[in-house]
């Protein structure tokens, strides 16, 4: 979908600006590209956009430690990076949904700490969020994606990293992707999968609706399935893509999040 539309969408957007800014309840800034994608996300239904918006900021005040306390510089994104990575895929799917790889990169459940690292994670997002998904190659026109995939390596993660799982991180971080994200969720990848897999959505299971749970697939050692939604010209080289290695694009990742760390901070764009 492109982000600017046809006069009488750009003016609903105004619109929609216009209406976030002077509301009492929500911050007094918002990136133009991040409210388009929460129209889109709404299929253009204001009524249900403006409720979108409510209830994602609500859930972000709620959750100010999470969401808006942060800085991409600090010790806690680093101790992060330095332990997982969060990969957002060139381009997109023929189904025009963006894709994004997730993983432990370092074995140590030592040195996982659920609440930071969700902090992270949808910092991350908020900084993706704020721009285009793709280039259409015939127009060179700016892009927003009709979807979301989401793949989650679980090749290092084990039960001693379940004995770490914060129940109260793990409930803001379902709350949130389930009742306020931006974008929808087409499907949820979980690769690589151990023989405890059944084990660990026992603890997860309770607080995942059934809507979501339909979206999970499951694989082995196997990707073949995966290329079935995300083509494998797609993946990173660790995946059997041609593409650059995870640890590379996570460079250029936080060096991008550094670059846009007074965005990320201003309280006029996050704060009530």
């Amino acid at each position: 979908m492109e982000i600017s539309g046809d006069l009488e969408q750009e003016k609903i957007i105004d619109e929609l600006q216009t209406w976030f800014e002077n509301h009492p309840k929500l911050p007094k800034k918002i990136n133009r590209i991040l409210l388009t994608r929460f129209y889109y996300c709404m299929f253009k239904d204001v009524k249900e956009t403006k409720n979108l918006l409510e209830t994602n900021y609500r859930l972000r005040q709620n959750a100010g430690g999470v969401f808006i306390q942060r800085d991409p510089s600090d010790k806690d994104t680093q101790a992060s990076a330095a332990y997982a990575d969060i990969v957002f895929l060139p381009g997109l799917t023929p189904y025009k949904y963006r894709a994004s790889v997730l993983r432990i990169s370092d074995p140590d459940p030592n040195k996982m700490d659920h609440l930071r690292d969700i902090k992270t994670y949808f910092m991350v997002s908020d900084y993706r969020f704020a721009l285009p998904d793709a280039q259409d190659p015939t127009t060179g026109l700016d892009l927003l994606a009709q979807g979301e995939i989401i793949i989650i390596d679980m090749a290092n993660f084990t039960m001693k990293h379940m004995t770490r799982v914060s129940i109260r991180a793990l409930r803001i971080c379902i709350n949130y992707l389930q009742r306020g994200y931006p974008v929808r969720i087409k499907s949820i990848h979980l690769i690589n999968c151990p023989p405890y897999m059944n084990r660990i959505l026992s603890i997860v299971r309770p607080f995942i609706n059934k809507q979501i749970l339909e979206l999970i697939h499951f694989h082995n050692d196997n990707l073949e399935l995966l290329y079935n939604f995300v083509p494998k010209e797609m993946l990173t080289e660790e995946y059997g893509g041609p593409c650059r290695k995870m640890s590379d694009h996570k460079d250029q990742l936080l060096q991008s999040l550094i670059d846009t760390r007074n965005y990320l901070m201003d309280p006029d764009y996050w704060k009530v």
